[in-house]
């Protein structure tokens, strides 16, 4: 049995796909607060009761009474799961029976289809993935220390505790709305139980799942398989690693700091430099600072933008560099030399340029917002690691998150969730934030935060790529421009409908991925454009005010589809057992019942409705071409019927995001739209998507639906030229292999560069961006810097799979090892003292006769273990039985991974 453990969920970091909450089917209802009189049911549950969330069935037979029910309620290829609710009286008095006045909103990125158990309460899906449950007049009540267990068949299946979110609320017969005081906070850590609980496998999503349950044994061995650099070669690797470098072998002492000599630096840019050496306390001055100088020499580097070199001797070093932007890059690896714990810098000579010229990171701030200050954090961490480019994506169906001068009411209405079911003052809740907009669910940028983060960026060489979702993803924009319609129309119609962006007379049925039926701006009216303009010029006006104008526009253009539609559902009453059962008029094309859009594909201007996505990617590139924007910027969905770029775009520079998974075809994707005309920037979800989990823990916080496991470790071993190659030295999400055919040698020359993309479903806060950031922005930043040795030349047509061997797996080991031991002893530091809260691996452990064994992913981090009354680091005399817990110490000391309980730690066989 175990011992008890003191905080052991207070060291989880676990978040939700999921949010429920609690509300009241009225017309309108206000933001927060609640009825002071005399206490009804609704303010009691929020007042009184627990909440408990879990997971029951993750997956079911063929041809069981579950998947029988899952096809017949409209379930995507009748795959269901079932989860729990409990919600437990701790109350002096019972809860009132029959229909009392109160509801029950609950969010859910799995569709929730429905209640299963009981028959006294109503489930109505509201929009998005918020649901409602209303109590009927045979409900009997729930009564003190009672515990009402609601089960519910839900579409897919639930792997990781962060697909449930906080922040149920409750809402009387007057709208107000109150959050259940049990649920209300960011984590998740006492409101869901262990989805291992009740099976052993319900972890897994299906019976073919192959994937291996992160324990500490399993991490030990696959820890222990990678192995550890021996030495200390450490102390000379940059990150990323440059093209050349020759150590000296030699450590300087630099306690007393660098005294940088620009030169013919900018201001801004050696404040920058500056600003991270004071992070480290390496401001120096005087005869006892070491002496760094920097020159420009164009000639010496014709046509090789941003290289440098850099010699680092026992005197002082020497940057030369082809641009401004090399000599801050030469800098950087400068810094890079530093041992910052032990106060010295290593000397060296190296030659450096970059591989690509796009070195991306993408933020999703419309999901949850995330505030400047994190921003400007992220911006300097790119700067750190040689990232120049940061996608930011601005709009979502969820928030509108940039105030647009003369369009008050995209951030007066659509940077605000609250509760207020017709929206007139806000979205409707989403995302597990509850009624009201004290937390991340609201905010915006304002006109000067924006300007703020381009000039900040633009003196960090980071370019600044707006994103603006459309023509799906955009249900923020749509709410708030209809609230500016219905506060025109009346004095001035034509005014109102300048920027409308709906045809009031579509009729069309369909659900967004996201499980909207109204979230798609319609691409068939002249309005649509009009607002896509106005937003244009003015972001374009903030990007000249900040002194660094807008070189790309990025429009969106993902998942413009009714699901419904898709080849996982069939006209009900349908007979495939392994599709779900829909109202087939429910299941044509977005905007099939647009009158405009009917009149604009017989006009010939389209050939169908189908195409309708790729006109209004024509129609955003003359806009962008005419107001003198260089380069588009798209997802692959939203110019996927494109047949030729250079004829079908106005635009000169136009690029896509590729990011289908790798055993999901992404690689051929990626060949196509270079053999149609655009440039590719490799944003892989399988590989460079951070919202994904970094192990098989159930605990662990992210999306899955592309990855079950996205360590530092997969993502460093990304090739961006040769995706294929991936298929000998990874599985796809359910642990198994796949296999994937080479593209062609000029693929290579469409390659602008990668990506790694932060989507912010489930990732709520600050802390939490930097957890899924952090240290995987690291290995980024390696493979969009540097062409490792291991990474194949493309052959055409070469296949690769887990039994190809043609990849050369010893020499990937070893790059990685190195690359662990500079991020482990030299860069966490770096990252501790600039304040990033990075995530700390949980190490694994073994039973070696007697005596506890670890291993660690990074090398230089402290283990503990718990022993049942207090925490201490492993020694090599720790013995096993002590052992009840185990985890690690940041580089800093002053932050802990997360603790991973063992009863009895296996013994080795």
């Amino acid at each position: 049995m175990l011992r008890a453990i003191p905080s052991l969920n207070k060291t989880k970091l676990r978040i939700s796909v999921f949010s429920l909450t609690l509300g009241l089917t009225v017309a309108l209802a206000g933001c927060g607060g609640h009825d002071n009189s005399e206490r009804g049911s609704a303010r009691q549950i929020a007042e009184d009761f627990s909440v408990q969330l879990e997971v029951l069935t993750n997956y079911q037979a063929t041809g069981d009474e579950l998947e029988e029910r899952c096809k017949r309620e409209g379930g995507s290829g009748a795959i269901c799961s079932t989860y729990r609710i409990s919600l437990t009286n701790a109350g002096k008095a019972a809860l009132a029976p029959g229909a009392s006045e109160w509801s029950l909103y609950f969010h859910s990125v799995r569709r929730t289809l429905a209640l299963i158990n009981r028959d006294d309460l109503r489930l109505e899906h509201v929009k998005g993935d918020l649901h409602r449950l209303v109590p009927l007049a045979h409900f009997p009540g729930v009564a003190q220390g009672e515990t009402l267990q609601l089960d519910f068949l839900a579409e897919y299946w639930f792997q990781f505790e962060s697909d449930f979110m906080p922040r149920l609320f409750t809402v009387d017969a007057n709208g107000q709305a109150q959050v259940i005081q049990s649920t209300d906070s960011d984590s998740i850590a006492e409101l869901v139980l262990p989805i291992e609980k009740n099976h052993r496998d319900n972890w897994k999503r299906a019976s073919t799942d192959a994937n291996v349950l992160a324990t500490a044994t399993s991490r030990f061995e696959e820890f222990s398989r990678r192995g550890v650099q021996e030495g200390d070669q450490w102390q000379s690797r940059i990150i990323p690693k440059p093209l050349k470098l020759e150590s000296r072998g030699i450590a300087v002492d630099v306690s007393a700091g660098l005294s940088v000599d620009g030169g013919a630096l900018s201001t801004a840019t050696l404040n920058v430099i500056k600003q991270r050496l004071d992070a480290f306390s390496l401001v120096g001055e005087g005869a006892g600072a070491y002496p760094v100088s920097v020159v420009i020499d164009t000639k010496l580097f014709a046509n090789t933008a941003e290289s440098y070199r850099l010699e680092a001797g026992e005197t002082g070093a020497l940057v030369t560099a082809a641009d401004e932007s090399g000599a801050f890059y030469g800098l950087q690896s400068l810094l890079g030399l530093i041992n910052v714990r032990a106060g010295t810098l290593m000397t060296a000579r190296v030659e450096d340029a970059p591989r690509f010229p796009h070195r991306g990171l993408f933020l999703d701030v419309g999901r949850n917002f995330h505030t400047k200050p994190l921003v400007l954090k992220l911006l300097d961490q790119m700067a750190a690691y040689k990232l120049n480019r940061f996608h930011v994506h601005l709009s979502e169906d969820e928030g509108w998150r940039l105030e647009v001068p003369g369009l008050p009411e995209l951030t007066e209405i659509g940077s605000r969730r609250c509760f207020d079911l017709e929206e007139n003052l806000c979205l409707l809740p989403q995302l597990g934030s509850g009624p009201n907009t004290d937390n991340n669910g609201s905010g915006h940028f304002s006109v000067e935060d924006y300007i703020e983060i381009v000039r900040y960026a633009g003196e960090r060489h980071i370019e600044v790529i707006p994103e603006f979702d459309m023509p799906a993803h955009a249900r923020a924009a749509v709410v708030s421009m209809e609230a500016r319609y219905r506060r025109l129309v009346e004095s001035d119609p034509k005014a109102a409908a300048r920027y409308r962006l709906i045809d009031a007379e579509d009729n069309s049925r369909f659900l967004s991925v996201q499980f909207y039926d109204d979230s798609y701006v319609n691409p068939c009216i002249d309005s649509t454009y009009q607002f896509v303009g106005k937003v244009m010029s003015e972001v374009q006006a903030m990007h000249e005010r900040a002194g660094y104008p807008l070189q790309s526009w990025h429009f969106g253009g993902d998942e413009a589809v009714n699901i419904f539609a898709g080849d996982s559902f069939e006209d009900a009453p349908g007979q495939d057992p392994a599709k779900g059962d829909v109202d087939a008029g429910a299941r044509k094309q977005p905007w099939s019942g647009s009158p405009q859009c009917q009149k604009l594909v017989a006009s010939g201007a389209v050939a169908d409705i189908s195409e309708l996505g790729s006109y209004y990617a024509r129609r955003v590139a003359s806009l962008v071409h005419d107001a003198g924007i260089p380069t588009l910027g798209a997802w692959n969905d939203g110019v996927k019927a494109v047949k030729d770029a250079g004829e079908e775009l106005a635009t000169e520079n136009n690029y896509v995001n590729s990011w289908a998974p790798l055993f999901w075809g992404g690689g051929d994707e990626s060949s196509h739209f270079a053999a149609v005309g655009f440039d590719v920037v490799q944003s892989h979800s399988d590989f460079l998507y951070f919202d994904m989990p970094y192990e098989v823990d159930p605990q662990e916080l992210g999306y899955y639906w592309a990855s079950r496991h996205t360590d530092t470790r997969k993502t460093f071993s990304y090739a961006p030229l040769v995706t294929a190659q991936l298929a000998e030295v990874s599985t796809d999400r359910d642990g198994n292999a796949w296999s994937a055919k080479a593209a062609g040698e000029s693929f290579a020359n469409s390659v602008r560069g990668i990506q790694g993309n932060l989507w912010s479903e489930v990732v709520r806060t600050e802390a939490q961006v930097e957890y899924m950031m952090f240290p995987r922005l690291l290995a980024l930043a390696e493979r969009a810097w540097h062409q490792a040795s291991w990474e194949l030349d493309a052959v055409p047509g070469q296949e690769f799979s887990a039994e190809s061997g043609l990849v050369d797996v010893a020499a990937l080991e070893a790059d990685w090892r190195a690359f662990a031991a500079a991020l482990g002893h030299k860069e966490l530091l770096k990252l501790d003292l600039t304040g990033v809260g990075y995530r700390i691996p949980v190490p694994g452990a073994l039973n070696d006769g007697g005596h506890l064994k670890v291993a660690q992913a990074l090398p230089g981090l402290v283990t503990e273990y718990y022993d049942g009354e207090s925490w201490r680091p492993v020694t090599a005399e720790t013995p096993a039985e002590k052992v009840d817990a185990i985890r690690a110490r940041s580089a800093d000391g002053r932050r802990v991974s997360r603790a991973v309980s063992v009863s009895v730690v296996e013994e080795t066989l």
